[in-house]
């Protein structure tokens, strides 16, 4: 792309060195920032982004990818990539059931339930009795320890609710 600019100065600007000088300059810089443009849809596209970029994706939407995947597998870089996924996806969703049950199923593996008292009630609809406990069921922990899918939850949920958490064949804890 050498010369895109310079061809578009008048000849009697093109004749002067310095200013040739000058203007290929600032297409080189130019042409660094477009190739940058040009890359950064596959550069944010969760199956093609690098290492690097995956950990700044993860940061930038508050994931502690290291204290909850490893990485130095096939199947860790695949676990953090659905993680990813399943957290941007879901943004607007966060703290509800259904985001959370995303948001845990990306990181076991398996299937979550989350189940809770809250919803929509019209003005003739019975109204259960406030129950402010959350009940969460998982089919497995995946590669997670109990201690991590807890601090994961209770960072999502509201301040004051409990909750009770059942891993398929671990009881309720």
């Amino acid at each position: 792309m050498s010369g895109w600019l310079l061809a578009q100065l008048p000849q009697a600007m093109i004749r002067d060195q310095v200013l040739a000088g000058f203007v290929l300059g600032c297409e080189e810089t130019v042409d660094s920032v477009v190739q940058h443009l040009d890359d950064l849809e596959s550069k944010l596209d969760i199956e093609l982004a690098s290492p690097e970029m995956i950990a700044y994706l993860a940061g930038w939407l508050g994931i502690e990818l290291q204290a909850l995947t490893v990485a130095d597998s096939e199947e860790g870089r695949i676990a953090q990539r659905r993680l990813i996924r399943a957290v941007g996806q879901n943004l607007g969703r966060r703290g509800t059931a259904i985001g959370l049950e995303t948001l845990l199923a990306a990181l076991t593996g398996g299937r979550a339930d989350v189940s809770d008292s809250g919803g929509i009630f019209g003005p003739d609809d019975p109204v259960p009795a406030p129950d402010p406990t959350v009940r969460i069921k998982l089919d497995q922990a995946g590669r997670l320890s109990e201690r991590q899918i807890r601090a994961v939850i209770e960072n999502e949920l509201p301040i004051g609710v409990r909750y009770t958490l059942t891993i398929h064949g671990g009881g309720t804890r």
